[in-house]
């Protein structure tokens, strides 16, 4: 009977050693795993600015806007039921996140602010405008993600955004009102925020306009 107990003991003891180790191993591999989480590197450029330490935020104003061609519209301005474009590239090449972004246009410095807007966001995939995976996410915000596979493989994605001056479209091509949305006025007083944050899966919401 003794010789029983003393087994029992062994087994228990054992048993124990196991749990203790494997209750160990479990935890050392979560902590590596949140470790090597935080500490993923972080390398990136915004049209071709590096802002890895600079909060990975920047603003700047719009240099250009490019302008399909619109034959009531005088060459270059922006007018009513027109619209312009301008691109934003992220390079994460040299990271290892999935990476975030969040586009806002800042129209409070403008006279029209209430008939500005984003008219539309594209990610440019050899050379096509495609829709799918921006996201309207604020008034004036578009957010997106960059998959770790294009990360991995150095791949810079450019997302095109289109400004809009959101009136209906006559043919008198009215060039006086064509005036006030100047392209030299706009790329003074139209600032672009950018703010690039590493993606961990949360779903991207789209905004509710209210009115």
């Amino acid at each position: 009977m003794k010789k029983t107990w003393i087994l029992v003991g062994i087994v228990m003891l054992l048993f124990t050693s196991y749990q203790i180790a494997t209750s160990y191993a479990k935890y050392t591999a979560e902590a590596e795993g949140t470790a090597e989480k935080q500490s993923g590197a972080w390398v990136i450029k915004i049209n071709d600015n590096d802002i890895s330490n600079s909060n990975s935020e920047t603003t700047f104003n719009i240099d250009e806007l490019v302008f399909p061609e619109n034959e009531f519209v005088v060459e270059g301005k922006l007018a009513p039921a027109s619209n312009g474009y301008f691109d934003v590239v992220i390079d994460p090449t040299g990271s290892s996140v999935a990476v975030r972004f969040d586009v806002t246009l800042d129209v409070s410095g403008l006279n029209v602010y209430d008939s500005i807007n984003f008219t539309a966001a594209y990610r440019v995939i050899n050379g096509e405008e495609v829709s799918e995976g921006m996201v309207r996410t604020g008034t004036h915000t578009y957010s997106g993600t960059i998959p770790l596979t294009d990360v991995k493989n150095g791949v810079a994605s450019t997302m095109r955004f289109y400004i809009g001056w959101e009136e209906e479209e006559t043919e008198e091509g009215d060039e006086e009102d064509t005036q006030i949305g100047n392209l030299k006025d706009l790329t003074t007083d139209l600032p672009v925020n950018v703010v690039v944050s590493q993606y961990s899966g949360e779903e991207l919401e789209e905004y509710v306009w209210s009115y």
